[in-house]
């Protein structure tokens, strides 16, 4: 029986890349300091995994959870500011709002 996924490996990749970007870090340049194929993200959009540790030392290098770059909790800029639950999720429901509204 195959084994399914834990995360959704397209959101995983587009939320790696969304992070990079607004770290200013260029994907090509992490992948090689990681010592990672520059081919990770096109697995990923493919549904191929990424291991544990892989996605670890991506998750330090942009300075995030893996929680985070697997998309189970709230950008970390959010969760600091000080919002109520209901402020919170309305954000958040407000950020998957314009994320969806991309073509």
């Amino acid at each position: 029986m195959p084994t399914q996924n834990l995360y959704d490996s397209i959101a995983l990749a587009e939320n790696i890349k969304i992070q990079a970007k607004a770290r200013n870090v260029q994907l090509k340049d992490m992948f090689a300091e990681l010592d990672l194929s520059k081919g990770t993200l096109s697995n990923l959009r493919l549904g191929k995994k990424i291991s544990a540790d892989s996605l670890a030392r991506i998750a330090d290098y942009l300075d995030c959870s893996m929680d985070f770059l697997m998309g189970r909790t709230v950008d970390p800029a959010v969760k600091r500011m000080n919002l109520t639950d209901d402020e919170r999720q309305k954000v958040t429901d407000y950020l998957q709002f314009i994320l969806s509204q991309r073509k």
